[in-house]
């Protein structure tokens, strides 16, 4: 069922727009963007919720240091502030799980693509016979300097990856002035537990995409790539920097300093 319901279908999308384009890369760029497009429906609510959030993290700060020693009055006044600007903190789980679901759905289609050793024996799962692979036919792979069916030898997709997955975990990220401030007045910065699981989220992400990079073929980082891309144009327009807001002016401090 997971497999005629998503895999299979997004699959014939790839595979028609391959045959379109008569270039994987190409492909895997219009595919991507097409794709990302198609969600932003789904994706826009979890972005706008997540702006009313870094909106009012000043507040909700002010609220946890007054009340640091009361967690249950911390709470009901967090509360309070959520219904006053129209927050539902879980309101965009359902949305999360829906893009994720649909993110593995399309990862896999082009696994399957990229890691076939046989193109003849996906034609089984290819709607049109137009659409099929004949004997000996084999994919045109070449983009640029990669083979997208073998990862990047230079590792330049992946270094580009890691780089844009980081620029956008820092934008979906709350900032504030008196959250940094009230960090800094600890030794290791690191006492307020959500903003240190936040500066971990930062770099594990990123990590984890390097790791994938090793292994995976270059294709599925092009994607992955491009997908990234789109996000951060996207959550750009529709909530601006974020968290990335901070992070450029302490560049642009140290550089003056």
């Amino acid at each position: 069922m997971w497999n005629a319901i998503l895999i299979n279908p997004i699959f014939n999308f790839l595979i028609a727009l391959y045959r379109l384009t008569g270039n994987l890369g190409i492909s895997i760029i219009l595919f991507t963007i097409i794709a990302k497009a198609i969600l932003i429906p789904v994706t826009l609510p979890s972005i706008k919720m997540a702006k009313k959030q870094r909106d009012i993290q000043p507040e909700l700060e002010k609220i946890n240091q007054k009340f640091k020693y009361d967690k249950k009055k911390q709470a009901e006044l967090q509360m309070e502030l959520f219904k006053k600007h129209g927050i539902n903190p879980g309101a965009g789980c359902i949305t999360t799980i829906i893009t994720f679901v649909l993110m593995i759905a399309i990862y896999r289609a082009l696994v399957k693509l990229t890691m076939a050793t046989d193109l003849v024996a996906l034609n089984a799962d290819i709607y049109f016979d137009a659409f099929k692979f004949s004997q000996g036919e084999s994919l045109a792979t070449k983009f640029l300097y990669l083979d997208l069916v073998k990862p990047d030898p230079y590792l330049i997709i992946t270094v580009l990856t890691v780089a844009a997955q980081f620029i956008a975990t820092k934008m979906i990220s709350p900032y504030s002035k008196t959250s940094t401030k009230a960090v800094k007045h600890t030794k290791s910065q690191t006492d307020d537990i959500a903003q240190a699981m936040q500066k971990q989220n930062q770099y594990i992400m990123p990590l984890m995409f390097f790791i994938f990079g090793i292994t995976l073929p270059s294709g599925v980082m092009l994607y992955i790539l491009v997908s990234t891309l789109f996000q951060i144009a996207q959550t750009y327009h529709f909530s601006g920097l974020g968290g990335l807001k901070g992070w450029l002016k302490k560049t642009e401090s140290n550089k003056k300093s």
